[in-house]
């Protein structure tokens, strides 16, 4: 059932790309804290497993060392601190790569998931989070409930795991009564990592079954009414009858511009009927002859009848005039694949202009 806004509008259309970056700098993400922890824990497993035999050797050293000069530490006030610096220096340079590495890991899992980001507003401190009416509502919504029911299903899986795991190792315990100590821990060692090892991978399935639910979730929670979309596409692109006031006076604009340009033009290239383009060349101020009007239907029959008016030469060739009307916009030169064909139209009026030239003066 498609949830509804504060309007009561239903939310029914998916989320815009600017929905989706408002929340993210808000700090709304999609994310599973889940995911998270399992893989700090197989982290921490591996380094466990790379760093363990040295950790291990650094720690009986260090028993050892202290077993062996029992007799020798005098603790007074002049000493005292020595032997804590020197303890803690040794006991951290012993588990430095878990300090280091462990932390690591946390936040490449982070960034894994939703990528580098630092929100302001997600710093801010939320009052209304104080309020214990709302904390009580938050116990009962649906999201609560599925993270209830993820929490048991995590603690019975894990549960079952460990008890799968012992119950395995169960036939080899009796031995361990007339086995060494040594035998003995290492088989108890053994044993936990094999817990460990399992339950990481059950977590790591949950984890995954969870962060693919959290994207769901966001994207649900995102999800914008028809309403909520028409308004913010008013507010990105403006009102749609302002645009088109604001198109239709561009147009204007635009026409009475041409219409003055257009007794400038030397000719004008029909269709004959639907396309007209005009074109000017004036040979000591231009490289090719240059569009200064064009339209079609009744801008077409517009241009033609400018051009009458100011006696320009009207010419019917309808693959040109399609093509300049295609490929060239007003105030532009023409490609130099169409001057062939202009000129050729160019030279035709130079010619018959001479021509009526020539008639006047006889006349």
């Amino acid at each position: 059932m498609p949830k509804e806004n504060e309007q009561g509008q239903e939310k029914t259309e998916k989320p815009s790309e600017k929905r989706k970056r408002d929340a993210r700098n808000d700090g709304n993400v999609a994310r599973s804290q889940d995911l998270n922890s399992a893989l700090v824990l197989i982290g921490g497993l591996s380094l466990l497993a790379i760093f363990g035999g040295y950790v291990m050797t650094r720690l009986m050293e260090f028993a050892s060392g202290m077993y062996l000069s029992l007799d020798e530490i005098q603790l007074d006030g002049s000493n005292f601190r020595a032997y804590i610096d020197g303890t803690a220096k040794y006991l951290l340079g012993t588990i430095a790569p878990f300090f280091i590495i462990i932390p690591i890991i946390g936040v490449a899992a982070s960034l894994m998931q939703f990528g580098f980001l630092f929100s302001q507003k997600a710093l801010k401190p939320k009052f209304e989070r104080l309020n214990p009416f709302k904390g009580m509502k938050n116990l009962f919504n649906q999201q609560a409930v599925v993270k209830l029911l993820m929490n048991i299903v995590k603690v019975t899986l894990i549960g079952y795991v460990a008890f799968a795991v012992v119950r395995h190792e169960y036939p080899k315990f009796v031995p361990l009564m007339d086995a060494e100590v040594a035998a003995i821990f290492l088989f108890l060692v053994r044993t936990i990592l094999k817990v460990m090892i399992w339950t990481v991978v059950v977590l790591l399935i949950l984890a995954i079954i969870d962060f693919t639910y959290q994207k769901y979730k966001y994207v649900e929670n995102l999800k914008m009414s028809k309403q909520e979309v028409k308004d913010e596409r008013k507010m990105m692109e403006g009102d749609p009858k302002v645009k088109n006031q604001q198109r239709q006076l561009q147009f204007r604009i635009a026409f009475n511009r041409m219409i003055k340009e257009l007794p400038k033009a030397d000719v004008v290239v029909t269709n004959p009927t639907h396309v007209a383009v005009a074109l000017k060349y004036d040979p000591e101020s231009m490289d090719a002859p240059r569009v200064v009007g064009k339209g079609l239907r009744k801008l077409a029959q517009r241009i033609k009848e400018v051009a009458r008016e100011h006696g320009i030469p009207v010419i019917e060739s309808p693959p040109l005039a399609r093509s300049l009307y295609k490929h060239c916009e007003i105030g532009e030169e023409i490609p130099g694949e169409f001057y062939q064909d202009v000129a050729e139209i160019i030279a035709q009026i130079y010619r018959l202009r001479e021509e009526e030239e020539v008639e006047e003066t006889m006349a």
